[in-house]
């Protein structure tokens, strides 16, 4: 199933508060991720995933931590 919209979600902490933004465009989407990576992604703590959604169901694409670095979860 092809998805049919895509959000990217930034925490501050574990299960702490979040931002959340949700767009109908990947690559619209993909940029909001690479931004909110250049402005927070430095902070210790922060959390940034890209994931799409497909029939109510989401699965992370990318998640960006400073420890981490980018993973890749599958290829949007």
């Amino acid at each position: 199933m092809s998805p049919d919209r895509f959000h990217v979600t930034m925490t501050f902490e574990a299960h702490g508060p979040a931002i959340e933004g949700t767009w109908e465009s990947g690559p619209a989407a993909a940029l909001k991720f690479q931004s909110f990576v250049g402005s927070h992604g430095s902070v210790d703590g922060v959390e940034i995933v890209l994931w799409s959604e497909a029939g109510g169901e989401r699965e992370q694409l990318r998640t960006w931590t400073k420890e981490r670095g980018l993973e890749i979860h599958r290829e949007s």
